[in-house]
């Protein structure tokens, strides 16, 4: 019986050195090899519009540099073919005074397709940070800038409303509150969905559209997030993101396509790092979307 209780414990150890190699290896695999590619989700959707469009969307980057001059990453966008680039915030970090990386970046984007930037909450750090607006240089590269701002615009026959916004899109419960930014806030609300053309929002944060489910409640085609960074650490074999800012630890949503009553949301896993978290299984991304005209 002891010697095989032993024989046991033996085979136990040797399974469970196995599996710690096993996750060991993927993990620097994921670190040396995964997060240096960059790799393409493609969705479709069905619409109205007269002819397709596609999509091309790059978010969180964080100063991260794919290839020389990010050579690699501006080859993957051209392969794709984009009719617009947007690119919904925190391509740069805060705590980085140069933003000429994402300037390069920018004219050489703005040169396969025009570009729409909005700002996540890294851009606003940059600006408190170093007491310089972004938004000249960004427009200087050749972007079109939407902080709560939107535009009309023309392409391929379809006439698109696109804006951008921060994040907490009319703030729940906040709304009636006497406080300025929201009052400014609930203006550009009012207005950027005050229109029967097809309206495409670029707001960085998803939390009020999938957490709170304003997904069911707001007027709006097509929102563009990021921020969540996939969860940072996807499970294998269930695709769980492990962690996301502000929601906390396995949150529901971390990247996909959402549906809902009124609106439909794409949330990209993004690019970069933040706070020099590696991501794990979870391979930086860029999202390709085609709207199909319904003809």
């Amino acid at each position: 019986m002891s010697i095989s209780l032993k024989k046991t414990g033996k085979i136990i150890t040797i399974i469970i050195f196995i599996l710690f190699t096993a996750i060991i290896m993927y993990v620097v695999y994921s670190m040396v090899h995964l997060n240096q590619r960059v790799y393409i989700t493609n969705y479709k959707i069905e619409t109205d519009l007269a002819d397709d469009l596609r999509i091309l969307q790059l978010t969180d980057l964080h100063d991260k540099q794919f290839g020389k001059n990010n050579k690699d990453l501006i080859q993957r966008v051209k392969e794709n073919k984009p009719d617009i680039i947007v690119m919904t915030g925190d391509m740069i970090n805060q705590d980085n005074p140069d933003a000429s990386d994402l300037c390069q970046l920018i004219e050489k984007a703005k040169d396969i397709a025009p570009v729409y930037y909005s700002y996540g909450n890294h851009e606003y750090g940059w600006e408190r940070n170093w007491g310089e607006e972004l938004t000249p240089l960004i427009e200087k590269s050749g972007a079109i800038v939407l902080k709560h701002e939107f535009v009309d615009t023309d392409i391929k026959g379809n006439t698109i409303r696109i804006g951008g916004y921060y994040g907490y899109y009319r703030r729940p419960h906040m709304v009636s509150e006497d406080i300025e930014y929201i009052k400014d806030e609930e203006v550009f609300c009012n207005s950027f969905e005050d229109t029967d053309n097809y309206k495409i929002l670029l707001s960085h944060i998803p939390t009020t559209w999938l957490d709170w489910n304003c997904i069911d409640d707001y007027p709006i085609d097509l929102i563009f997030s990021g921020h969540y960074h996939g969860g940072i650490i996807r499970i294998p074999f269930i695709e769980r993101g492990v962690y996301a800012p502000y929601i906390g630890w396995f949150p529901p949503y971390t990247k996909g396509i959402f549906e809902g009553k009124k609106a439909t949301c794409i949330l990209s896993t993004g690019l970069g790092d933040e706070h020099r978290l590696q991501r794990i299984n979870n391979p930086p991304e860029i999202v390709v979307l085609d709207l199909l005209a319904n003809n």
